[in-house]
């Protein structure tokens, strides 16, 4: 379990410094009004943006093996609308959903040196998540994290500390699971 736990955390960073990165560094864009639905049948989900997400592919090496993080990214304004898809395979095939998501909350608060200002257990459908929001000294994230069989999703927002973005509930909301294809 403690294998998974480092393999979570690893993940979550990886998706938490892509998002700050993206963020702080990525070009200015204009607001877009048109929201639209993306789906991703290879990916298994479906997800609102203001805009086309840029699909980014990233191999994060844990003590586990290497698993590949594929990052779903638009940059409204100040705000970073994310969703990370990461399949672990047999390293948490059989896990308890709970103890698995509640690893991946933590891993992540802790690699951005954050803490929690709310969570609690939800569901999408028959799968288990969480939903929090955290902050650290810069930045605040409001994210969703579901586990799939193996494949664990994150939805997240991030934005500077102090500022709020109008749709995070209408982004985390619009995350559906849907039939997955093969590649």
């Amino acid at each position: 379990m403690k294998q998974a736990a480092t393999i979570f955390r690893s993940f979550c960073a990886g998706c938490m410094v892509l998002t700050a990165t993206l963020l702080l560094v990525a070009a200015s864009s204009a607001r877009a009004q048109n929201w639209k639905t993306y789906s991703y049948s290879s990916d298994g989900f479906s997800a609102a943006f203001p805009s086309e997400p840029t699909i980014q592919k990233k191999d994060i090496p844990t003590s586990a093996g290497t698993f590949e993080l594929r990052s779903y990214v638009v940059q409204d304004g100040d705000s970073v609308l994310f969703v990370g898809v990461c399949d672990y395979g047999s390293v948490v095939a059989g896990r308890e959903p709970d103890s698995v998501l509640e690893g991946s909350q933590s891993g992540a608060i802790s690699n951005i040196n954050g803490h929690l200002i709310t969570g609690k257990k939800i569901t999408l459908g028959i799968y288990h998540g969480v939903e929090y929001e955290a902050e650290n000294d810069t930045m605040h994230f409001s994210a969703r994290t579901y586990l799939v069989g193996t494949t664990l999703y994150q939805t997240l927002i991030a934005l500077p500390k102090e500022k709020t973005y109008a749709s995070t509930t209408r982004f985390l909301d619009s995350f559906q699971i849907v039939a997955r294809t093969q590649n």
